[in-house]
């Protein structure tokens, strides 16, 4: 069994015991309620891509800080910089198991807000890179924290800061700080998801731009991470 298989596994079990699995449940049931008791009939492409969005955005920047922290607290992710399993795989597996966790939840949440009616694998495609996303941003994120206190203080500001390309997604702000807003890797993420529901909702620069973004961001996570799971908590121990 490879150490890539053997860390997934080990993965599993961890966010079981970590009571993952009955949050992500209650999270997902909590978001496709309030979708059910919206008095709109029929949602639109816009509005439906940004009620999935919550779904993947609070598994990967919550569970796996919730991951790290049970691993800091239980010394196990210290006593892993001398082993032998290399950093890449650690990073990958979590990526990997709570991409999976992803799929399930968003896709209940899709099918409740739009009946049913969206592209499977294309929805599966946007998921993959938003969950990859959410996750590795959520890694660099809890690296250098210590504890679940700080780590809601880390989470406000960065929720605040996120959030923010949903007031440009609904055009509640003017279009000339587009440009600005679309620095902000949520935006793209939300042209993505509501691609995912109409592929006439954008044009085709918009999702040039969108995708480029964010497999772009992607690959930027992946680097921070690797770089802060070695810094911070591997090296420096915190």
């Amino acid at each position: 069994m490879s150490a890539l298989t053997q860390t997934i596994r080990w993965d599993f079990c961890l966010q079981s015991r970590s009571f993952i699995y009955p949050a992500n449940i209650t999270s997902t049931l909590m978001i496709c309620g309030f979708i059910l008791i919206l008095p709109i009939d029929d949602f639109s492409p816009r509005l439906t891509g940004f009620l999935i969005f919550l779904d993947p955005a609070m598994i990967g920047l919550s569970f796996v800080g919730a991951m790290v922290l049970r691993e800091k607290s239980e010394g196990t992710i210290f006593a892993l910089g001398v082993t032998p399993l290399k950093p890449w795989i650690y990073v990958a597996a979590k990526t990997m198991t709570l991409t999976v966790i992803t799929f399930a939840s968003s896709l209940v949440v899709a099918y409740v807000a739009t009946e049913g009616d969206f592209n499977v694998p294309r929805m599966l495609f946007v998921l993959t890179l938003i969950s990859t996303l959410a996750t590795l941003i959520g890694f660099a994120c809890v690296a250098r924290v210590p504890s679940m206190n700080k780590l809601m203080i880390h989470w406000m500001w960065l929720i605040a800061l996120l959030y923010i390309p949903a007031l440009t997604h609904f055009e509640i702000l003017p279009d000339a700080l587009t440009p600005i807003i679309a620095l902000v890797p949520t935006y793209a993420v939300l042209i993505g998801l509501t691609w995912a529901v109409d592929t006439s909702a954008y044009s085709t620069g918009a999702l040039i731009y969108a995708f480029s973004y964010l497999i772009f961001w992607c690959g930027f996570g992946w680097w921070w991470t690797l770089r802060e799971y070695t810094r911070s908590i591997v090296t420096s121990g915190q």
